[in-house]
C-alpha cells in the first residue's frame, strides 16, 4: 500500500506532505482539486487505483465532504483519510481524520492503520 492520491488545494502543504511521504517510501500523486482527482480515477483501472486517498475537507468548487461521499459511492474499495484544520462534518466521521497541522508519523500511522484494516476486512 504505497500508492497515495493526495488531494489538497494548498500547493505548499501538498508539496511538503508529498516530500515527507516520499521519504517514507510512498508514491504520491498530488491533485489540487476534486475534479482533478476524479479525472485521475476515471482514467485508472481497478488494478492501478491508489491504495489510499488523503483529502482535505475545505476546497473550492466541491466541498471535501461531498467529495468523500462521492468517492465512497464510486470507488468504495479505496480507503480514505480526511485531513483538515477544522472539525470534519458528521457525514465523514466514519473515516480516519487527522487535524492539520500534524506530524508525519501521525500520517504514516493512519496509512498503516488503513492498510491493516483493509487486510483484516
Amino acid at each position: 500500500m504505497n500508492h497515495v492520491l493526495l488531494v489538497d488545494d494548498d500547493v505548499n502543504f501538498r508539496r511538503s506532505l508529498t516530500i515527507q511521504l516520499e521519504f517514507e517510501g510512498f508514491n504520491i500523486v498530488g491533485c489540487d482539486s476534486c475534479k482533478e482527482a476524479f479525472s485521475i480515477l476515471e482514467r485508472s483501472t481497478p488494478a492501478n487505483y491508489p491504495d489510499v486517498i488523503i483529502t482535505d475537507i475545505r476546497m473550492p468548487n466541491m466541498t471535501g465532504d461531498r467529495f468523500v461521499l462521492q468517492l465512497q459511492d464510486n470507488y468504495p474499495s479505496i480507503p480514505i483519510i480526511v485531513i483538515s484544520a477544522f472539525d470534519p462534518p458528521d457525514c465523514v466521521n466514519r473515516f480516519p481524520f487527522i487535524r492539520k497541522p500534524f506530524k508525519i508519523y501521525e500520517m504514516v500511522q493512519a496509512i498503516n492503520h488503513v492498510r491493516e484494516s483493509e487486510t483484516l476486512g
